[in-house]
């Protein structure tokens, strides 16, 4: 799974904004702010995740992810972030980032919902976050932000719901927000007034509009025809349970010479070995939640010789053995 390059310049200014270099977390094969190339390139999401978590550990304040949020630019979301100025009015936009949220963030799920005088946005990662409640803020800051550059500053949603603990000081949500935020909910989301979802907005240009959705439908088809990423993960996935899986025969599937698969994916700043262990990682997360996988068939799933290595490996991601992890689950632990 990938995310939008340029996504990472709101990390960028995040982090200049407290006055930490960004270069001693971001490098370049990720991002070079002004490269024009960057608008076409895609990054791991393992590796977006990683800068995200460097960025909270340097950075050390629990509200970074507001701040985040406050920070993202509509360029950071491309074509599709111009399609949301030009929209008629916030539903219109908020429907435009549901259906194309691809385009800047594969793992991203908006759902929305219409409650009575309101529309409910509710964001979900569709993998578990190092770093879930920075990440929840900065989601829903940045759709606030957003909002508010179309509609302006004096949008206050009707409520916020958020799953996080109550922080020991809230103002800074309860400020950004304009609301009192509601914590240790069941869902992350947002709720603006239909009054204010469709209200109709200065910035209104349907021609740019659908210029840019024209630009964006015409990404996401590239991206599901010659995203090496995310080609090279399906393949995997497909060779893990045989066993016999390695670059070469991974290359032999896509009708590539190992040195062009070992180029393509240098270009994406990743290599083979951290993309195996990628899709491992996403696919034990499944199936150690599901009783009916014993751990013995989880390793051979996961194309180990033997459950003893499946084991090391594991206990190298998570710190605990297998079995240890699925009974923790059980105990709710």
């Amino acid at each position: 799974m990938t995310v939008y390059a340029p996504l990472v310049g709101t990390l960028w200014r995040t982090l200049e904004s407290y006055g930490i270099d960004p270069r001693r977390v971001i490098d370049e094969p990720h991002y070079q702010p002004g490269d024009p190339c960057w608008h076409t390139r895609r990054i791991p999401w393992r590796a977006y995740e990683q800068m995200e978590l460097k960025t909270a550990e340097l950075i050390k304040d629990p509200v970074a992810g507001i701040r985040a949020g406050e920070l993202l630019h509509p360029s950071h979301l491309g074509a599709l972030g111009h399609a949301w100025l030009a929209s008629s009015n916030l539903m219109t936009a908020i429907k435009r980032a549901q259906r194309f949220s691809r385009m800047y963030h594969e793992l991203i799920r908006i759902t929305i919902s219409n409650e009575i005088d309101v529309l409910k946005i509710t964001y979900r990662l569709r993998q578990p976050s190092a770093i879930p409640d920075l990440v929840a803020d900065a989601q829903l800051a940045c759709l606030v932000n957003l909002c508010r550059l179309n509609f302006g500053k004096s949008l206050v949603p009707a409520y916020v719901h958020m799953c996080r603990h109550e922080p020991k000081d809230s103002s800074p949500w309860n400020m950004y927000f304009g609301v009192k935020v509601a914590f240790n909910q069941a869902e992350n989301c947002v709720a603006l007034r239909k009054s204010d979802a469709l209200k109709p907005l200065t910035g209104h240009d349907p021609v740019l509009a659908d210029l840019h959705d024209d630009v964006v439908r015409r990404y996401i088809v590239s991206l599901d025809r010659s995203n090496v990423l995310n080609t090279v993960m399906m393949a995997i996935m497909r060779q893990l349970p045989s066993g016999g899986l390695s670059e070469k025969s991974i290359a032999s599937e896509l009708n590539l010479t190992t040195r062009t698969l070992h180029r393509r994916l240098r270009e994406q700043g990743v290599g083979f070995r951290d993309l195996l262990t990628d899709v491992r990682k996403e696919m034990v997360e499944r199936y150690i939640k599901d009783p009916v996988y014993s751990i013995t068939e989880i390793s051979f799933l996961l194309g180990y010789t033997n459950t003893s290595a499946f084991s090391r490996a594991f206990r190298r991601w998570y710190g605990k053995s297998p079995t240890e992890f699925r009974d923790n689950l059980s105990s709710g632990v």
